[in-house]
């Protein structure tokens, strides 16, 4: 494909199908440097971890998880109460992973399935990012994190405004946004 780009006509349809294969060849890598980095994460994680009363550790359960610039297998241990008839893996609470997503892409899930209809959300993220979500898997993401996402605006930075001589400075507006699970975006 790219020797036909080199040597063809640089049509629109080309350079998207370029910029297309490009991405590929560096989220492949990228996609690895992320799963070790988690893995090896999660192994700390876990060897630090001292299994509550009654808890027995299961053994090894592989989870595949997405992140931004793909897919990758995530080995970690399962714990389980027979009394609480339920189990954890403490490795997912530790790394933050949201039904398999990693923070960043949860929150950007989060982010677009609130402003959007979820099957716009889902056209988004594969056109934008190269990302497949389905449509009921950013419903569900939203579900999830959505309380959590009412205080983001609180950790971003606001940058100071410069002031003019005698100007009062007046507080910035700031504007909420919420889904009630229909796909229907409200303000």
């Amino acid at each position: 494909m790219i020797n036909r780009f080199t040597a063809g006509e640089a049509t629109g349809l080309a350079v998207q199908q370029v910029e297309g294969l490009v991405r590929t060849a560096l989220f492949k890598p990228a996609t690895a440097l992320v799963g070790f980095l988690l893995q090896a994460a999660a192994e700390r994680i876990e060897a630090a971890c001292q299994p509550k009363a009654g808890e027995t550790c299961k053994g090894l359960v592989e989870l595949q998880v997405q992140c931004l610039f793909g897919t990758f297998s995530l080995r970690r241990l399962y714990y389980y109460h027979p009394g609480k008839k339920g189990g954890h893996y403490p490795a997912d609470t530790g790394l933050g992973l949201e039904i398999g997503y990693t923070p960043a892409l949860a929150r950007l899930i989060a982010v677009e399935g609130a402003d959007e209809i979820y099957d716009k959300a889902q056209f988004h993220l594969r056109e934008a990012g190269g990302l497949e979500v389905d449509a009921r898997q950013i419903q569900r993401v939203v579900q999830r994190i959505g309380p959590e996402a009412h205080s983001w605006h609180q950790e971003r930075e606001i940058p100071p405004q410069p002031q003019t001589a005698g100007a009062k400075l007046e507080p910035a507006s700031i504007m909420y946004a919420s889904a009630d699970g229909t796909g229907i975006p409200m303000r």
